[in-house]
């Protein structure tokens, strides 16, 4: 690929403008009738000029611009077919003749001329440049006789990366220490009497092997050349295929017709040249290609006849060659007797003609989505450069207090909480990783949530019934209850405790104490089962909140000093970790507080004992296949009528002996009480033990899962806020000095890169939006004097 060369000669303007008049106003040609435009000529005249306005801009790289790209593998009368249409010689010397891009665009105007500019968008590696160049090669020309020499030496400046194009120019520079190929562009601009209203691009052509002295990677880059081209959805294909070759032995074709993006055949023209030289007989596989019978394209096949040897011998003009060429196709067979629409098929002009409607077409359709495209890019990327502003050094001290101000504010905001960014429906979900997006407080909750859900697994799982029973039948129903009940996860990992094993337990750790009296260290051990576990918990729930923490403060010191890493200011923005240690230390004696039972929560401690144990003794007397009575008592209501229960008889038992109870002198107690009454089984003290621990359990994680988050948020999350900008600036007094303060303003090279990057994109979309506004101020005021003359 070539280089950019320094613009010595003359930068052309991005709109190249009307068409010249040539030296004292002579015209080089009579204007035919046909060349008076027409409404449709004059509007498909606009858009191909429109078109051509917005390549020159340089957009074609952000934007898919509607072209038309010449293809053809080598040799196949590509160069004959282009001259056949615009007018004018090309260069044709041994070898490959088109090295490099050749923009083409052909007017219709009264005085014909061609004016020549060198386009240079990528540098020698083939990158695209920061910003696109146009530079006019040489003075208009209006001499057809002189545009071959000045396209050669435009092809051998673009060729040539390290030569001043004004030495190809004057021909000082002859050759040598070119390249082969490059991706830069010649652009050619014919108008004058005759010259139809076309816009393409012709290519290198397509080559299958290299000469002696060509490079094997020239196959490569050639094709990757074209692919770049054709694989854009707005580019119409003219694919140009000799037929004085096996088709089969044409790789272009094969490149386009073979191709896996099946849309590439909707965008197709195909094109027959050398029609002169099909061998006697092969006519019909051709015709069949012609009407296509073979190798269907959407827009069909045309075929042309242009100049040969003989007649570029003897030097044909080209109103010669084309009345050559009508003449040819009107007299000879089988194309003489071509009927209908394939009549229409033959000869240069009726390509062009047809080459320049669907261009046409193509940009009229496409132009309100380029005009929404040019106005929502240009916005993003001043946007992007509005961030990427220069930074004021003329004050470099109070620049630097200035960010670390607008940091501590920025970090401020985030910690006491933000919400979320709004989801882009439609287009996914915010990513779990981005946590700006999801908003550092929401995110954090969702780590508290997460540590409350682990605490409360550690519950310990009371059953009320004996481990022997455990894998009997009929369990299912009460364990799943009394999960429920206990509000724990399914597949809780805490440890579980039958009746009977909590017994053995107590009877165990008997040792001086009165009967029927069991040490305090039996429901201590129970608790201990749980809370032990709690201290890894609340550090895990900790280290999490503070990897939240400092990549939410990492990418807000990104967002902030990103652009200052060079001078040293985003690594002395770093202090926050020591902050980590104050606040494990605390929270390491909230853990070490709860190794001890202890509470004052009195009312709820009893409040919650004597609900478990109704419910463990419930249960218990439910294995024993007292369900009925159980759920007699736990749904009594004596307020209700008898005849709303099953069994009125024993609704009616249980209200004489809640009345013969307060009788007695026993008032207050209600049905579900009378639970105590019913057999242990002399698991008495059982109960009694697991009803207190899982009580105080309930108080302890109550308490655990509030200190814990709320001592995280407060010395931690929010400590980092206290006055941060006193203690940055604290810890930076001694590099405040007017020249460190300019180091740490010092912006990375690829910063100022990317901004210049978006300084010449800005430039390139506003032009385009400008000459695109230009066009639509155009087409209403022609509007206007439509209506008016009607």
């Amino acid at each position: 690929m070539s280089r950019s060369p320094s613009p010595v000669m003359v930068e052309a303007p991005r709109s190249w403008g009307a068409p010249p008049s040539a030296p004292n106003d002579q015209l080089t040609a009579s204007t035919p009738k046909d060349a008076t435009l027409g409404s449709y000529a004059a509007q498909s005249h606009e858009l191909l000029d429109i078109l051509k306005d917005l390549h020159s801009t340089g957009i074609q790289n952000e934007l898919d611009l509607p072209k038309i790209v010449v293809i053809g593998s080598q040799s196949v009368g590509k160069s004959s077919l282009i001259e056949s249409m615009s007018g004018i010689a090309l260069p044709r010397n041994s070898g490959t003749c088109t090295r490099c891009p050749m923009e083409c665009r052909l007017q219709q105007a009264p005085t014909w001329s061609c004016q020549v500019v060198l386009r240079f968008q990528y540098d020698a590696a083939g990158l695209p440049l920061a910003e696109m160049k146009e530079v006019s090669f040489g003075p208009i020309i209006f001499d057809k006789d002189d545009v071959t020499e000045r396209l050669e030496r435009a092809q051998r400046a673009i060729l040539s990366p390290n030569v001043n194009p004004d030495l190809v120019l004057d021909g000082t520079h002859t050759g040598g220490g070119e390249l082969t190929f490059s991706a830069n562009c010649v652009c050619v601009r014919v108008a004058g009497p005759n010259v139809p209203d076309l816009y393409f691009y012709d290519l290198p052509g397509v080559i299958a092997n290299v000469s002696d002295t060509g490079k094997e990677g020239d196959i490569e880059l050639v094709d990757k050349l074209a692919t770049s081209y054709i694989s854009r959805p707005n580019c119409l294909v003219l694919l140009v295929i000799t037929c004085d070759t096996d088709f089969e032995n044409q790789k272009a074709g094969r490149l386009v017709l073979k191709s896996n993006d099946r849309t590439l055949k909707d965008r197709t023209v195909g094109v027959l040249t050398k029609v002169d030289r099909i061998q006697p007989g092969d006519e019909d596989r051709w015709l069949q290609i012609l009407r296509g019978e073979e190798l269907v394209l959407r827009n069909g096949w045309y075929c042309v006849k242009q100049r040969g040897p003989k007649e570029l011998e003897i030097g044909q003009t080209w109103d010669d060659a084309k009345r050559q060429e009508k003449q040819f196709f009107s007299t000879r067979a089988p194309w003489c007797d071509l009927g209908g629409s394939f009549a229409a098929r033959v000869g240069s002009e009726a390509l062009a003609t047809k080459l320049g409607r669907i261009l046409s077409e193509l940009v009229s359709q496409e132009l309100p989505t380029i005009q929404t495209q040019v106005t929502r890019q240009l916005a993003e990327a001043k946007a992007q450069l509005a961030k990427l502003a220069p930074v004021n050094v003329g004050q470099p001290q109070t620049e630097v207090i200035r960010l670390l101000q607008d940091f501590n504010r920025t970090l401020c905001k985030h910690v006491e909480g933000l919400p979320p960014a709004v989801p882009t429906f439609g287009k996914g979900s915010t990513s779990p990783k981005d946590v700006i997006s999801a908003g550092l407080v929401n995110t954090l909750n969702k780590s508290y949530d997460h540590f409350r859900k682990r605490i409360r697994d550690t519950a310990p799982q009371f059953r009320p019934w004996s481990s022997k029973l455990e894998s009997e039948d009929g369990k299912s129903d009460l364990l799943s209850e009394m999960i429920r009940d206990d509000d724990l996860l399914t597949g809780s990992s805490s440890p579980v405790f039958h009746l009977d094993e909590v017994m053995d337990f107590a009877l165990q750790s008997r040792t001086r104490e009165l009967p029927g009296n069991f040490p305090f260290s039996v429901k201590e051990a129970l608790i201990s089962h749980s809370t032990s576990q709690w201290r890894e918990i609340a550090s895990q729930c900790f280290q999490e909140v503070a990897d939240h923490l400092l990549d939410h403060m990492r990418h807000l010191i990104e967002t902030q000093f990103g652009r200052y890493t060079g001078g040293g200011l985003k690594a002395d923005v770093h202090h926050m970790q020591d902050l980590a240690e104050s606040a494990m230390q605390k929270l390491e004696e909230l853990c070490q507080a709860e190794t001890t039972p202890y509470t004052q929560n009195e009312h709820y401690f009893f409040d919650y004992r004597e609900k478990l144990f109704l419910r463990y003794k419930a249960m218990h007397r439910r294995i024993k296949s007292q369900t009925g009575v159980v759920q007699s008592l736990q749904g009594h209501d004596s307020g209700r009528r008898p005849q709303q229960y099953p069994d009125q008889t024993q609704w009616q038992n249980i209200n004489e002996a809640l009345a013969a109870l307060a009788t007695v002198g026993i008032p207050g107690v209600v049905a579900i009480d009378l639970i105590r009454l019913l057999p242990d089984d002399n698991m008495g003290p059982a109960f009694e033990i697991m009803a207190e621990v899982r009580a105080y359990f309930q108080v302890a994680y109550k308490r655990f899962i509030d200190n814990i988050p709320k001592h995280i948020d407060n010395t931690f999350v929010r400590g980092i806020t206290q006055n941060l900008d006193v203690t940055l600036l604290s810890r930076m007094v001694n590099n405040l000095t007017e020249e460190r303060c300019r180091e740490y303003l010092e912006e990375p090279s690829d910063v100022v890169s990317r901004r210049k990057e978006l300084e010449a994109r800005v430039k390139r979309l506003q032009a385009a939006k400008d000459r695109l506004l230009e066009f639509n101020q155009s087409q209403h005021r022609s509007s206007l004097l439509a209506t008016i003359n009607v």
